[in-house]
């Protein structure tokens, strides 16, 4: 049904990747919806570093030597044989009938080099009509964004979520430089700011006066928890272990600044009205 890009224009730091993986968890908790997460570069790279994926455990020249993950559908989709009953075969459940996870390339530059700016759209296509919701890290910077395929996931997503900091250069950057993406150019994007200090002079609040900026702005402040959750490739259990904590634990603020995130991101694409929300704690 829809497709959801996660990327920042900033080469490290700004947590987009985290954010990706924490916003699928919490839609993976707290939403009845059919979910694919990918993303556009190797295997073993960006969110597959969140999580179980049971292939990913294992050896990475094992898991290029079989028919699994983005190699099989490029392929796929070249022979026209990929179709919305058999994309599922080549992705590893995370939640079986809610979440479902597409490894990368065994090669950054794709299993047929060359065709990726083409193949994915298709990719994408079909698995919408197979998945309520694709969510896809299209990984941060400028540099040769569609030959890795990342410039591709940007230009097919209905919604954008960016990913900053409160670093000022780097928001001028942003809002004045003139440099971002097409995609951005015409399509709605949610912006977060990664490392979120709301004690520093540049709030979410001053941001939006400085920048005229009147869409959707989210703090996410840092979290250890999460960090250790993340090296320990456990982000999904972290999320539903931080349901159920008060708010004067350390994870609580982190949680509830994903949980605005993921609330804002199924009311711009229509969604939270047809799905039903799971009760906190089922």
């Amino acid at each position: 049904m829809s497709t959801v890009a996660f990327w920042s224009p900033l080469r490290g730091g700004s947590g987009s990747t985290a954010h990706t993986a924490a916003v699928a968890s919490m839609i993976g908790m707290e939403y009845r919806v059919r979910m694919l997460l990918g993303h556009g570069g190797a295997v073993g790279e960006r969110v597959e570093e969140a999580f179980q994926t049971g292939r990913g455990a294992l050896d990475h020249s094992f898991i290029s030597s079989i028919d699994c993950g983005m190699d099989a559908l490029e392929r796929l989709c070249l022979n026209r044989r990929l179709n919305k009953e058999n994309i599922r075969d080549y992705t590893v459940p995370l939640m079986p009938e809610r979440f479902d996870f597409i490894t990368g390339n065994a090669k950054k530059e794709g299993t047929l080099p060359g065709y990726r700016s083409s193949l994915l759209p298709s990719i994408l296509s079909c698995a919408n009509e197979y998945y309520d919701l694709v969510l896809m890290d299209a990984g941060c910077g400028f540099e040769d964004l569609d030959s890795k395929g990342d410039g591709a996931l940007l230009n097919h997503a209905d919604l954008i979520v960016v990913s900053l900091t409160q670093n000022i250069q780097a928001l001028e950057g942003f809002f004045t430089g003139g440099q971002l993406p097409a995609a951005l150019q015409h399509k709605p994007y949610i912006i977060v700011v990664g490392r979120y200090d709301p004690h520093s002079h540049c709030t979410l609040q001053n941001m939006k006066k400085r920048f005229g900026f009147k869409g959707s702005l989210h703090g996410i402040p840092y979290s250890t928890e999460l960090l250790d959750a993340w090296n320990m490739k456990a982000v999904l259990p972290f999320i539903h272990r931080s349901r159920h904590v008060n708010s004067h634990q350390p994870a609580a603020a982190f949680y509830e600044s994903i949980r605005s995130v993921t609330k804002d991101i199924m009311e711009q694409l229509n969604l939270s009205s047809s799905v039903k929300r799971m009760v906190r704690g089922a």
